[in-house]
Formats: structure tokens, C-alpha cells, sequence
């Protein structure tokens, strides 16, 4: 992944967690075989169980009245798709929490 895509990658979650509240966002990196996993964590609102499987859906938005569009984390998953990548919803105490992973070398 390019450095650009990997920068609207974090861009697009960044902005999500400040627009949902967070004030702290954390990265955590660690490779497992031959994939680099990235934990993202914020200390926003978090996301209702209810959402969870529908967050990456283009145009799904809990945030319409406010601007959202429902395009940034569908956005996020289509890059990292493209490379061959993933993203998934964690369960979080607190906040939104979430897992990128990625082949060292695009399929």
C-alpha cells in the first residue's frame, strides 16, 4: 500500500473518531506470519452492537443530521480491500476499537 493510501486509511478513522467525540487515538502495530496488524482505538462514543456489522456499508451514518455521509469507513475498507487488506469492528470497553491487516506483499 502506498504511502498516500495508507494515509487516507488513518485519515478517514481519525476523522471519524474526533467527529464521534474522541479525544485520544491509538495505534498499536505488530506483524503475526505474514501479516502486519494494526490496532486503532479511540475514546469517542464507540459503536452501538447494534452497528457494528453495518458501520462499513456504504451510506450508513448514525451521524446524518450532523454531515455524515456514510462513506469514510466504507471508504477505509475498499482501500485496504484493494491491497489484499481487511478491517474489522473489536469489541471495546470503552470507545471504538478496530483491526487492519495486511499482506506484507500485495496478492
Amino acid at each position: 500500500m502506498s504511502a498516500e493510501n495508507a494515509g487516507i486509511v488513518f485519515a478517514h478513522l481519525a476523522d471519524n473518531a474526533a467527529r464521534h467525540g474522541a479525544g485520544r487515538l491509538c495505534l498499536a502495530a505488530r506483524v503475526e506470519g505474514a501479516h502486519p496488524r494494526v490496532r486503532v482505538e479511540d475514546d469517542g462514543e464507540g459503536i452501538a452492537e447494534q452497528n457494528r456489522a453495518r458501520v462499513f456499508e456504504a451510506f450508513f451514518t448514525t451521524r446524518g443530521e450532523a454531515g455524515g455521509t456514510g462513506m469514510g469507513l466504507g471508504i477505509v475498507r475498499a482501500l485496504l480491500h484493494a491491497h489484499g487488506g481487511t478491517i474489522a469492528v473489536l469489541p471495546a470497553e470503552a470507545g471504538a476499537a478496530f483491526e487492519l491487516r495486511l499482506p506484507l506483499r500485495a496478492p
